[in-house]
């Protein structure tokens, strides 16, 4: 786990993944090079299940078809520099699915990183707006064919007795999303985390001010 105040090489590598595999867009980096450790710690919730499942499968993920025996994907590895004609069409695909298999063991470790990250929070009442907003499924973990907006979490919250309002859904999102960053990254997440806050209170004192004056 990142306890230095950065996301390791090893965790931006598993979002690089995550990207790959899931056909996702990843942008954690402004123009200075600065992480934005939210939006990082939002690309693994978003594509959680995604990642759960793919992991979770080792032998569709470590799977090379037949196809895989053409003459195209021979001549792509020859191409890539990693062999010099000695080795046989199979020695090839032998090659490619042992380097599968070790990209499969980091992959899997890392996530397992992340999986322990979110467990912990699980148990926090926080927790049923990332399942739903992130994850897909209602308050009970059942899968759901639409994606929940934050005005149907909140309608399904409030029928529960846990909260009373959209503001409310999108508060408890920003702190279990912003605590979640900070246990997995570290101190640096965590200074970001009291930056963004006090920037929240100063925006919330600026809107209270503004209603008593018109009052």
């Amino acid at each position: 786990m990142a306890h230095k105040g950065m996301i390791t090489e090893e965790i931006k590598e598993l979002i690089r993944e995550v990207a790959k595999e899931t056909a996702s867009a990843v942008c954690i980096e402004n123009a200075t090079g600065q992480i934005d450790f939210y939006k990082a710690m939002e690309m693994l919730l978003n594509n959680y299940t995604k990642l759960a499942a793919l992991v979770g499968d080792e032998e569709a993920y470590l799977k090379i078809d037949l196809q895989s025996k053409s003459k195209s994907i021979v001549t792509f590895a020859l191409g890539a520099g990693g062999y010099n004609g000695t080795k046989t069409d199979d020695e090839i695909i032998e090659d490619l699915r042992r380097q599968r298999a070790v990209q499969y063991q980091k992959t899997k470790a890392r996530f397992d990183e992340v999986d322990r990250v979110i467990q912990l929070f699980k148990n926090r009442k926080e927790f049923h707006v990332i399942r739903m907003y992130y994850f897909g499924e209602d308050a009970q973990g059942n899968k759901c064919e639409t994606p929940y907006t934050f005005e149907k979490i909140a309608e399904e919250l409030e029928s529960l007795g846990l909260l009373k309002d959209e503001r409310t859904a999108r508060r408890w999102r920003s702190r279990i999303v912003t605590d979640m960053a900070v246990c997995m990254f570290g101190s640096a997440a965590a200074i970001g985390a009291g930056r963004i806050r006090r920037t929240q209170r100063k925006e919330n004192q600026n809107v209270t001010e503004t209603i008593t004056n018109y009052q």
